[in-house]
């Protein structure tokens, strides 16, 4: 049994006479194939649709055939030479006279849709069709293709009145037209180009398949592959990626221009006079340098990007780089240009000062694709919010970093025991805007003189644990104190040593709550003196070790 192949056909009330009918090459492709190299299939028919099926007969394929037709031509002896003909495996659908255009295209996508199946093997043959048909066939075709996925070739019988033949023409190169339009549509208002580079290389690959020409285009394949991989870096959100592979297409694009503006006009024509465009749009978001650092020009070419986002509509891409674009400020007004990837650099950095907390909290919900229990501001809000962002010029923004640079609060998180040496040799060493102390009643009974011994005159807090050995159902409302009172500091010393174990512990589990957006510094304070000494005299500065 062959394939099956659907015939979409049409029939009116013109006279048709015989003729001999010729259709070279075959339909295995989906389309009518003008190859020399083929057998051509010839028959004598009045009614050419009648000739299609005997050729697709001839070459192993069932038909299926749809015709649409008025209610006259159903009433018409061509109408019944054709039911005699087909016997089965025909179905007509009666086409509803004076309709508008519009209503007609409706009409027949309607029956289509319903008749077809995703993967079929389609001809739309407009031979005998009627008013604006030959016109809608195209848009049909390619509305088809996208909806039902189907293979759709468009077929004429043009007949020649001298000769008295009729040849087979294939039509379907037209609707390959409104493809290119599609995917010119979608770079312009997406900025992609993913479906522009597919079209280059098909057009590539068929010039090389089918071309006897021994003048062929040397770059259509090059391009289609770097316009490719930039636009699939884009849409993943890899600033690396993106860089590379922006690097990639302009000095490609900058070592071949001419060449590259001749095979175009030669071969693909449809976008040689996109070339200009596509160059314009990703220039601005390119920065020509060897080495991939913080620059005014980096963050020139981010809050480009961030604008490329904004205007395609791609908030969730938009608002994951608006955080790491105001992060970038951040480090560069303050020197940071190799380490800006380190993880523990970024990660150290609390941006709530800039004053785009609803970004943030937008980012942060749609990180995790929602999976968590931030909520989500309006989308116009968050619109809002980036506009004014992509607005606002980077240097206003590093100046803004800057004053909060010289105005970051520093704060120590420490427990203490019954011992007073270790809190002391650290306050010695560091001074704190702020001291956070994690003890007992005992332990606070002995504060006041340790700090009146370290000379400390900062601001200290202190958080009380009922049990400092095992108050384990104390844990989460230490920990959530811990977190309220560091919310607004932007640096985070923390000191294990000093207080008991379970204390030590304690510290640890905030550590991990509190280690992002802000800086932590984790160290230990060291005394290598013997404990009787360090007991009849804490109070002598020790060293401190920096564990990270």
């Amino acid at each position: 049994m062959g394939e099956v192949v659907k015939l979409v056909t049409f029939l009116g009330l013109g006279k048709y006479e015989e003729s001999e009918i010729k259709i070279n090459g075959n339909l295995l492709d989906g389309c009518v194939k003008n190859d020399d190299s083929q057998d051509i299939f010839c028959v004598r028919q009045s009614i050419f649709p009648l000739a299609l099926i005997e050729y697709l007969n001839h070459i192993g394929k069932q038909v299926e055939t749809i015709f649409f037709l008025t209610k006259t031509v159903k009433e018409s002896k061509t109408w019944d030479e054709c039911r005699r003909f087909l016997r089965s495996n025909i179905k007509d659908f009666e086409i509803p006279e004076g309709e508008s255009s519009s209503n007609l295209m409706n009409f027949l996508v309607r029956n289509l849709v319903e008749n077809l199946e995703k993967g079929d093997r389609v001809i739309l043959d407009v031979t005998h069709s009627f008013r604006s048909i030959p016109l809608m066939a195209s848009v049909v075709a390619l509305y088809l293709k996208e909806a039902k996925d189907v293979n759709v070739s468009v077929v004429y019988g043009k007949y020649n009145k001298e000769t008295k033949v009729t040849e087979c023409e294939d039509l379907t190169p037209l609707t390959k037209a409104t493809s290119w339009i599609y995917a010119v549509r979608l770079f312009k208002e997406y900025g992609y180009a993913k479906e522009l580079a597919d079209l280059i290389k098909k057009r590539n690959e068929e010039i090389y398949r089918r071309s006897q020409s021994s003048k062929k285009p040397k770059l259509l394949g090059s391009m289609s592959q770097k316009l490719q991989d930039l636009s699939s870096s884009i849409r993943l959100g890899s600033i690396v990626a993106i860089r590379k592979n922006l690097t990639n297409f302009f000095n490609f694009i900058d070592r071949n221009k001419a060449r590259i503006r001749e095979e175009t006009e030669v071969f693909v024509p449809e976008i040689a006079a996109l070339l200009d465009g596509i160059e314009k749009r990703y220039r601005v978001i390119h920065v020509k340098s060897e080495n991939f650092e913080l620059s005014e020009k980096e963050l020139e070419s981010e809050k480009e990007l961030l604008d490329f986002y904004l205007q395609t509509g791609d908030l969730g891409m938009a608002l994951r780089l608006a955080r790491e674009y105001l992060i970038n400020v951040y480090l560069m007004s303050g020197g940071e240009k190799s380490d800006f990837l380190d993880r523990n650099v970024r990660e150290s950095v609390s941006i709530s000062t800039f004053g785009y907390d609803t970004i943030l909290q937008a980012r942060n919900h749609v990180a995790h694709f929602g999976f968590n229990k931030l909520q989500l501001p309006s989308l116009k809000k968050i619109e809002d919010h980036l506009k004014v962002l992509v607005q606002t010029p980077p240097e206003q923004l590093l100046e803004s970093a800057r004053k909060t640079q010289r105005n970051r609060k520093r704060a120590l998180l420490t427990p203490l025991g019954t011992t007073k040496g270790a809190l002391y040799t650290v306050l010695k060493k560091i001074s704190p805007d702020l001291l956070l102390v994690i003890t007992s009643k005992q332990g606070k009974a002995i504060l006041s003189e340790i700090l009146e011994k370290a000379e400390f005159k900062g601001e200290f807090r202190v958080i009380l644990l009922e049990d400092p050995f095992m108050g384990v159902s104390e844990i989460d409302r230490v920990v959530s104190e811990i977190k309220e009172h560091l919310s607004d500091v932007d640096e985070v010393i923390v000191n294990l040593t000093g207080g008991t174990t379970f204390l030590t512990y304690v510290i640890e589990r905030a550590k991990n709550q509190i280690r992002y957006g802000r800086k932590v510094k984790t160290i230990l304070a060291v005394d290598k003196r013997t404990y009787e000494e360090q007991k009849q005299n804490p109070f002598v500065v020790g060293e401190i070790l920096e564990l990270d």
